[in-house]
């Protein structure tokens, strides 16, 4: 895919000594530190779409364990170990845990910080703040709503200090703590950022739906009206399929095209019909329990705010990422509380029996609709453009060759205006 070929032009050119260094910009552009860390597999896998794809393998594994502590935190084992099994094999975490992208990374980093944060507010120990402080500004170095990560954590801190009354000075202290933290590590970044900001505000740039507030958002003018329309069209979009695809927005001067979404299948929630129900389930329960749900809550709607609501063409599976550890809390409290629900040991064990029955199923399912789906003409066409596998040791040959020269990589368009699809 053109994304994944453009990664791997960059790491290309770091492994030639010729591209960007780690505090440096990629492509897109972002912090080129992703790219390094995916060069390090390049390397050493001796296979180039094997080593590309094998970091989102590798952090959207270890992302389960570090989520299962999350969850432990607020539900039964049980709960927590089906709503991450349908978390695994959602057609959403499938796709981006077997991409060449960054993005994946985000709930490796999302559930991390959140875990380290929990320490923090428990343990007296400067420790945990600043380790929540380094995993956040990883999230300032990853994929671009892996920023959302920061942010939800600084809006977390009224609640925390109600939460936590009697050491309201400390928690205080803490956050400034992990703030100055963040932002001490991502210093590095600083210079390549200062020497180019429209070169790296530019994707931020396209994609705010705020610029297009003058020229109108699909009939809708004005800031306001912008907003209300992009919040009741993206708080459906886990339930409602109709919302995923349909024409994409444009500037005025560039007519409307058709799009189909390239992260999920065209037509359909990002939510299979059970993640679906029991994530709405969720959400209702967490509302008798806002104490121990307010984290989850906000670790939701920044996310949900800040790369849907704000930006445009959404709902985007790719920009929503950072949700998904959220998601599937919910989903693990409906299923917490629908378990609890059998006070008798028997009848407990059926619940659970029948339960687990029905996530593997489930799983099974969005497995085989996956692979359908990653394989019709109709995803590929959404890919487009894109190098076709026949061409890839060409390809691959021709862009070390331009990174030794230090020659900017062809990309993907190029490409295929010199050979096509022959």
């Amino acid at each position: 895919m053109a994304d994944e070929a453009d990664n791997l032009g960059v790491i290309y050119t770091i492994l030639a000594h010729s591209g960007p260094g780690p505090f440096g910009l990629d492509w897109k552009p972002s912090p080129a530190f992703s790219m390094w860390v995916a060069s390090i597999f390049v390397y050493f896998a001796k296979n180039d779409l094997l080593g590309l794809r094998l970091p989102s393998a590798l952090f959207s594994m270890l992302a389960l364990p570090i989520t299962y502590l999350l969850y432990r935190r607020y539900i039964h084992p049980v709960a927590a170990i089906l709503a991450l099994t349908l978390m695994s094999f959602s057609v959403w975490y499938l796709n981006f845990s077997r991409s060449g992208w960054e993005n994946i990374n985000v709930v490796l980093i999302t559930s991390l910080a959140l875990l380290l944060l929990h320490k923090a507010l428990e343990k007296k120990q400067w420790k945990w703040w600043i380790l929540t402080g380094f995993t956040a500004s990883l999230g300032l170095y990853s994929y671009f709503s892996g920023r959302a990560i920061l942010l939800s954590l600084i809006a977390y801190t009224p609640i925390a200090i109600l939460l936590h009354r009697k050491q309201v000075t400390r928690i205080v202290a803490g956050y400034g703590l992990l703030i100055i933290t963040a932002i001490a590590l991502f210093i590095p970044q600083l210079p390549s950022i200062a020497a180019d900001p429209a070169r790296f505000n530019i994707r931020a740039e396209r994609v705010s739906v705020l610029n297009a507030a003058d020229d109108g958002y699909f009939g809708h003018y004005g800031i306001g009206s912008i907003l209300l329309y992009q919040i009741q069209r993206n708080a459906r979009f886990f339930f409602d399929g109709s919302v995923m695809g349909g024409p994409a927005y444009s500037p005025p001067e560039q007519p409307l095209k058709d799009t189909r979404p390239r992260y999920s299948p065209f037509g359909k929630p990002l939510l299979d019909p059970a993640a679906a129900l029991l994530f709405a389930l969720g959400m209702i329960l967490s509302l008798f329990c806002l104490r121990n749900s307010a984290l989850w809550w906000v670790a939701l709607l920044v996310p949900w705010f800040f790369t849907q609501v704000l930006s445009i063409n959404t709902p985007d599976a790719a920009r929503g990422i950072g949700m998904i550890p959220s998601i599937y809390f919910f989903v693990g409290l409906a299923l917490d509380k629908i378990i609890a629900v059998f006070k008798n040991k028997k009848a407990r064990s059926v619940a659970i029996v029948i339960s687990t029955f029905i996530v593997a199923s489930v799983s099974i399912w969005n497995t085989i609709e996956y692979f359908n789906w990653a394989s019709s003409p109709e995803f590929l066409e959404a890919r487009e453009p894109a190098v076709p596998l026949s061409q890839f040791e060409q390809w691959s040959k021709v862009q070390q060759q331009r990174a030794q020269e230090h020659l900017p990589p062809l990309t993907v368009t190029e490409w295929k205006e010199i050979h096509g699809d022959n």
